[in-house]
């Protein structure tokens, strides 16, 4: 195949695979949107002497907007410059490839592939939590400040007759609060700053763990993956620090990310079968040798008669 012409293939390959995945993004988007702007929430009774709906209304640590910094920068920053490094140390970085008439270095090709592994794994995470936030509908620890709940009969939870009550048919009086705050104290399971972070950075470490891995300096990633869990395990914790999750609805989120990362590096990216590659300059010695590939190559001993005849054909041919 000449090379424009292998050009060409290359470069219709790779956008109709582009236009596909986009086209899978923008249907994992459809649940998303219609959760947030066609559907209520699950809309489930409490009981007025419930304690765990009573603490204080209080702001997001992990506000939503640095949420996102943190689901995305790491990502980012480790898939760009571990896929432009597996190349240096292979000496590859040179390595381009012509697509649309452009050159584009296959570094580059690799990171984007390996960001649509990500989100993609990020979009099915989004889409499992917030079916569940939607379904269940259940209450927020800070469900009674934010919502004032008033029944049609002019009471209260503050009436001593409804302390035992379960309460099913009121509104949310809301002084003070509007009607999205009222919308968002429904959505309590699981917790999505916990399913978000721990797939984000635990989905980092298997990427660090599988893809890149240093000789010198073999301190460098086991600290960069323990700064990764942390911050996961910090963002989860603020949750029910500010009382916007009870703990059972972080520590679900915390397993829906967990499995959401294990998942997508395991069946979707096939990171676990990518060999690794050592920082150091040298190749890493492949391993990957079966026992049988190893005794294939290996010549079986010669027996004494073997030995014996070879001898004697060798003594033949000299004379000969």
């Amino acid at each position: 195949m000449q090379p424009e012409a292998e050009s060409n293939f290359q470069s219709s390959k790779l956008l109709k695979k582009a236009i596909l995945n986009l086209t899978i993004f923008v249907v994992l988007l459809i649940p998303l949107i219609v959760c947030e702007f066609v559907i209520e929430p699950y809309r489930r009774g409490f009981f007025c002497n419930d304690e765990t709906i009573k603490y204080p209304f209080r702001g997001n640590t992990i506000t939503p907007v640095l949420l996102g910094l943190i689901i995305a920068s790491p990502p980012l920053l480790i898939i760009t410059s571990g896929e432009y490094t597996r190349l240096r140390y292979k000496r590859n970085t040179n390595d381009i490839r012509c697509l649309w008439g452009l050159i584009v270095p296959l570094w580059l090709i690799n990171c984007f592939e390996q960001l649509t592994y990500f989100t993609f794994g990020l979009l099915l995470t989004t889409d499992a939590t917030e079916i569940g936030k939607y379904t269940i509908g259940r209450i927020r620890p800070h469900f009674i400040a934010v919502c004032q709940p008033q029944f049609h009969d002019g009471s209260s939870c503050s009436n001593a007759t409804n302390q035992l009550r379960y309460v099913e048919n009121y509104y949310c009086a809301s002084t003070g609060y509007n009607a999205d705050d009222v919308r968002q104290a429904r959505l309590s399971f699981p917790s999505g700053h916990a399913s978000l972070a721990f797939y984000s950075l635990l989905y980092m470490i298997i990427y660090l763990q599988n893809r890149v891995v240093w000789q010198k300096g073999q301190l460098i990633k086991p600290f960069i993956q323990f700064i990764l869990i942390i911050s996961a395990w910090f963002i989860a914790l603020t949750r029910i620090m500010d009382n916007w999750h009870h703990w059972s609805d972080v520590l679900a989120g915390s397993i829906l990310g967990t499995l959401g990362a294990l998942l997508t590096a395991g069946y979707i990216s096939k990171m676990y079968r990518s060999p690794s590659l050592v920082l150091d300059g040298l190749p890493r010695q492949d391993t990957s040798a079966t026992l049988n590939e190893v005794l294939a190559s290996t010549p079986p001993p010669y027996t004494m008669q073997q030995k014996i005849k070879t001898f004697t054909e060798h003594e033949y041919s000299s004379k000969v």
